[in-house]
């Protein structure tokens, strides 16, 4: 068909007087360009359905029609003219915003089949969500919000991902889906992985490994519980979900945690990291898990000194700065500035003598254990009333 009838036959229906046989034409006119795949005729319908002289309720209409069409066309023509199309709308976005927000998440897939992330971002953030000009659905909102962040993640850009996570966690309340209750859960525990708060990351990522779906995403998602919890820092509360994590039988049976479960049971029993260990573990992470610090190292070295010199506390009563700065492999001075922040920060306890250069370890008692006793004293203690009880009234005893 050429340009020529193609107007030709779009003038004759714009003439019709019965709207519903006027849409009915276009929408077959629609169909016939789709089929033919004829570009430069579809961009001519285009304007003439966006013209301010068709009526409104028909361009809609059509423009509904024209975004389920354009899947059947190949990747470029469905770019072409879906911007097109955006940009013919661009000054009464407000007349067509369902047309347009259906349009701009296409367009978003396209981009992302590109791996163009931040292009396909921007085209969701475009789409309209406060609208007074028609009602959006929680489970909408939570699905566009959750895919802006996972398309920011995708960048590595974790602050704009946060900040669009946190939009959705305002509706997430709403939402029954549960498919897109655990895309959320899933997303979040990445930021946190991103914003290097491991042990909120492993305590989300160890939830998800309980309840999604597929067998493999559980085992992807504890390993990463894993990871997470051997990069967060030292201390009583890491020290709680690496027993979490060791006690779960799945993490030295699942094929998935081979490789990490070494150095996740050496870490539980508090035993000294080797070089050797470590290096090998480093190659499972990510970039941003092995970010440098301002100290120059990474977190995954600081997160090995840590717990090494925690280990250290449990094995020596007291230590000089050069011994543990050996042991620990680094300067002795940073491993005095070390056990001082943990000190400080109460994850270890102990003194520091710098003039005799000597650390003194505080031994406490672990949680876990005194959780046991408190258990076993509260045993011995119904077993002593019981017996009393049995020797008075020996009738009650069966």
């Amino acid at each position: 068909m050429s340009q020529q009838q193609l107007g030709q036959i779009l003038t004759e229906t714009a003439s019709l007087s019965d709207h519903k046989v006027k849409s009915e034409k276009y929408k077959a006119l629609l169909a016939q360009l789709i089929e033919s795949k004829d570009v430069e005729n579809i961009r001519v319908f285009i304007t003439h359905v966006t013209d301010e002289t068709t009526p409104l309720v028909i361009s809609r209409s059509i423009l509904s029609s024209l975004t389920q069409s354009l899947k059947t066309l190949g990747f470029d023509p469905q770019m072409n003219l879906s911007n097109y199309v955006l940009e013919r709308i661009q000054d009464r976005v407000v007349a067509f915003e369902e047309q347009v927000s259906d349009i701009r998440y296409n367009l978003a897939k396209l981009y992302e089949r590109q791996e163009n992330w931040r292009e396909a971002a921007k085209c969701l953030m475009a789409i309209p969500l406060d609208s007074s000009q028609r009602v959006i659905s929680p489970e909408y909102k939570v699905k566009i919000y959750v895919k802006i962040a996972r398309l920011f993640l995708e960048e590595e850009e974790s602050v704009q991902a946060e900040t669009y996570i946190n939009r959705a966690s305002d509706s997430i309340h709403q939402v029954k889906k549960q498919k897109l209750i655990l895309a959320h859960k899933t997303c979040f525990a990445r930021i946190m992985d991103y914003k290097r708060m491991f042990l909120k990351a492993a305590n989300k990522y160890y939830e998800l490994s309980t309840i999604l779906p597929s067998e493999g995403d559980r085992s992807m998602a504890l390993v990463c519980a894993i990871i997470c919890a051997i990069l967060d820092k030292a201390g009583p509360q890491r020290s709680r979900m690496l027993a979490t994590l060791y006690k779960d039988e799945r993490s030295s049976q699942s094929e998935a945690t081979k490789i990490v479960y070494p150095i996740l049971e050496k870490m539980f029993f508090e035993r000294v990291l080797r070089k050797t260990e470590v290096t090998k573990f480093a190659e499972l992470l990510k970039p941003h898990q092995m970010a440098l610090l301002s100290d120059g190292g990474t977190v995954l070295d600081k997160a090995v000194i840590e717990h090494n010199l925690l280990s250290a506390s449990k094995i020596y009563n007291n230590i000089t700065f050069d011994e543990l700065g050996a042991l620990l492999e680094i300067p002795s001075d940073k491993a005095e500035k070390v056990a001082a922040k943990m000190m400080q920060e109460e994850r270890m306890t102990g003194s520091i003598d710098q003039i005799d250069r000597l650390i003194e370890f505080e031994t406490v008692s672990d949680c876990f254990q005194q959780w046991d006793q408190n258990i076993e004293n509260l045993c011995l203690h119904m077993n002593s009333i019981i017996e009393n009880i049995s020797k008075k009234h020996i009738d009650f005893v069966v």
